[in-house]
């Protein structure tokens, strides 16, 4: 028998999404954008200036060991759980059209000061709303100074 009753998204999902990652100690992690083009200094024009990233805060967020194995030589791999009312908001202040393209522009991510590569983005979903993003993140190799 088919379910014919109407059911309207209320988010729901995503507010419960949120309060178990700040009650589990969720942390901040920072997705790391390419600088704005546009620098119009002299020094700008010619590349003498070196660009920074723009840090765009995430929170809450969890970041936990991935439970994949390992073969030699390879970088462990990381998950990073992060809340869709916080990706939304980053969305929204940058004027993306989605949260796809935001990770799509994303160089990597920093989480306690270490640099993360991000290998994979996917999404949790009630009633075609994400309340989840999990993105699967590989150790960088060089260091990072915040």
């Amino acid at each position: 028998m088919a379910d014919l009753s109407t059911q309207n998204p209320c988010g729901l999902a995503q507010r419960v999404a949120t309060a178990l990652m700040r009650a589990g100690g969720g942390t901040t992690a920072c997705l790391q954008m390419p600088p704005a083009p546009g620098d119009a200094s002299d020094t700008g024009q010619i590349g003498l200036d070196a660009p920074g990233f723009l840090s765009l805060p995430l929170s809450p967020a969890v970041f936990r060991k991935a439970r994949a194995t390992l073969g030699d030589g390879k970088l462990p791999r990381y998950e990073l759980l992060v809340s869709a009312d916080a990706v939304a908001a980053q969305v929204a202040q940058l004027k993306l059209s989605s949260a796809q393209a935001l990770f799509a522009q994303a160089t990597g991510v920093v989480v306690a000061g270490k640099l993360f590569l991000i290998e994979a983005v996917s999404s949790s979903e009630n009633q075609g709303a994400a309340y989840l993003y999990r993105l699967l993140l590989q150790e960088s190799a060089g260091e990072w100074s915040m």
